[in-house]
Order: structure tokens, then sequence, then C-alpha cells
């Protein structure tokens, strides 16, 4: 597992690889399941709303997003959506924090897939002193999910 740290341009940018024991059909069948998000995200807190059936580029939908205790209710949008090898939202919430999330799955063997999860936290609110301890949070809850999601997967 690798993951970046937080860098002076955005407060928290932060990526987390795991290798998980199945073909990416099967890794994308769970992790693009946004309906069981729960089970391994670590810092969803729950949708608002009902989570749509399908899909799709454009596709709006709201959660709370919870880092160190702080919820904030983020408006996602789904920027792209390509079965079976990744996803990616991005979103806005309460103060001008964004979020952004890419998922991505690669085949790395006959019955072998690599996941990695980038996150990105940036807005007015978590810049300073408080955006190094978010940094912090991040990088900890998005290595905890990507190893959470190879072992929901196995």
């Amino acid at each position: 597992m690798s993951v970046g740290g937080p860098t002076l341009s955005t407060v928290a940018k932060v990526n987390a690889t795991a290798t998980v024991p199945a073909i990416p059909a099967r890794t994308w069948a769970v992790a693009s399941d946004l309906s069981r998000f729960d089970e391994w995200m670590s810092l969803h807190d729950g949708w608002r709303g009902e989570v749509p059936s399908v899909i799709e580029e454009g596709t709006a939908l709201t959660s709370v997003v919870s880092v160190m205790g702080l919820r904030n209710r983020i408006r996602w949008r789904v920027e792209s959506y390509a079965p079976p090898s990744g996803l990616s939202i991005s979103g806005r919430g309460v103060g001008g924090v964004r979020v952004s999330l890419t998922l991505s799955i690669r085949a790395v063997g006959e019955s072998v897939s690599e996941v990695n999860i980038s996150a990105e936290v940036t807005g007015r609110p978590v810049f300073g002193p408080i955006g190094m301890a978010v940094g912090r949070a991040v990088r900890a809850d998005v290595r905890r999910s990507v190893a959470t999601l190879a072992n929901l997967v196995r």
C-alpha cells in the first residue's frame, strides 16, 4: 500500500493502493455499489436521499462526509463512470469545502486486481493549521478504506 501526503496547493491530496485477490469485475461490483459505501468507505457517513439505481456521468447525489468527527453535507456529481475500471466524483459542501474522490481498478494478474483510491479535500475552512490535521486524518481514512475494501472483496 502506498500513500501520498498533503501538498501545498491542496489541503489534503491522498492516494492509497491495495492488491485484491479477485478479478476487476468482482472488485468493481463491490466498489461501485454506492449502497455499500458505508461498508468500506470510512469517510462516508451516509447518503442523504435515495441513491440512484443508475449511475452515469452527471448523476447527482448527496452524502455526509466525516473527517476528524467533523461532518459536512456534500453535494456530489459523478464526473466519470467507466465500468469496471473507474469512478470519479466531486462535490461541494458547507463553507466552501470541496472534495473529490477517484476509484481506479486494474488487473495485475489472472485473478488479481489493484485498487487505487485518490481523495482530495480543499476549501477555505480547511486551510492553515487545521489543514495539516485534516490531511493526516484523510490519509488515515483512505488507507483504512482501501484495506477494508480489499478485505470485503476477498
